[in-house]
């Protein structure tokens, strides 16, 4: 039999960035119930799967400007680059019908997810463990959010 230890030790509170990581899910889910509860009647202030799609690339956008970094030197002068193409990306979408948006996005999340864990992998902290754990969990709830949204819209 296997004895675990849940000591207040072990137990960890979630830093701010990680809160704010995983309230960021919210509009996501939000705009989701949205559309179940009052549908995407034009006549309506509120478009849900408008607001989905706007949201989504902010957050892409968003994400992608944290490659930025300070320091001059090349590897942080190509992930600027990197940045900005991923924002390009981003706002490509938002004038593309919300279908091909809801397949191509996703894409977006992953690729930037793998962009930062390459150019960070040489950076073995403690933080730097937690915010790709962090990072991992919420490209997938995105990933999901959005063929959730994909399967239920069309």
């Amino acid at each position: 039999m296997i004895k675990t230890n849940f000591s207040s030790k072990t137990k960890r509170q979630l830093a701010t960035w990680e809160w704010l990581g995983y309230m960021g899910l919210l509009p996501f889910i939000i705009c989701l119930w949205l559309f179940k509860l009052i549908g995407n009647d034009p006549e309506q202030l509120f478009n849900p799967q408008q607001a989905f799609q706007f949201y989504s690339v902010i957050i892409l956008t968003f994400l992608a400007g944290t490659l930025w970094r300070k320091e001059s030197n090349t590897i942080y002068s190509s992930a600027q680059i990197i940045s900005n193409l991923f924002c390009l990306y981003a706002y490509i979408w938002l004038f593309m019908p919300l279908f091909y948006t809801l397949i191509f996005l996703p894409l977006g999340y992953v690729g930037l997810l793998a962009t930062e864990y390459l150019l960070l992998q040489d950076r073995k902290t403690v933080t730097t463990s937690q915010y790709f754990i962090m990072r991992l969990t919420l490209t997938t709830a995105v990933v999901v959010l959005h063929a959730i949204a994909l399967l239920a819209w069309f």
